[in-house]
């Protein structure tokens, strides 16, 4: 793989975890499935980077540790969303418990897709 295609694969994957962390401060549900999309994309283009020697790799070295702090952001983001997720179904009386097939147990009943603000 020669240092363009390196880089662009770098700097592909530190775009799509930028993105993910952003969406996920945002809360924008759209932002973060688009994020998924172009993750896959850039995993998909790294795989080459194994075979790259150190000059090489070293063209890539600042878009690999900005992806690194976009993951770190990323883990952070949603560890907060998933607490908050916890927090509020714990004050509502509900919990987030899951079943054998993986689907929310009974214990989510609906109550909270009808109520109001």
């Amino acid at each position: 793989m020669d240092a363009s295609r390196t880089d662009a694969a770098s700097a592909n994957l530190r775009a799509a975890l930028e993105a993910t962390a952003n969406a996920l401060a945002q809360s924008n549900l759209d932002g973060l499935l688009a994020a998924e999309h172009a993750l896959a994309q850039a995993f998909t283009g790294l795989s080459a980077l194994r075979a790259l020697d150190g000059a090489a790799l070293a063209s890539a070295r600042d878009d690999l540790a900005a992806a690194q702090a976009a993951l770190v952001r990323c883990r952070r983001l949603g560890a907060a969303l998933g607490e908050f997720i916890r927090v509020s179904f714990a004050a509502r009386g509900t919990g987030t418990n899951y079943d054998l097939a993986g689907a929310v147990a009974n214990e989510l009943n609906g109550r909270g897709l009808h109520m109001r603000a």
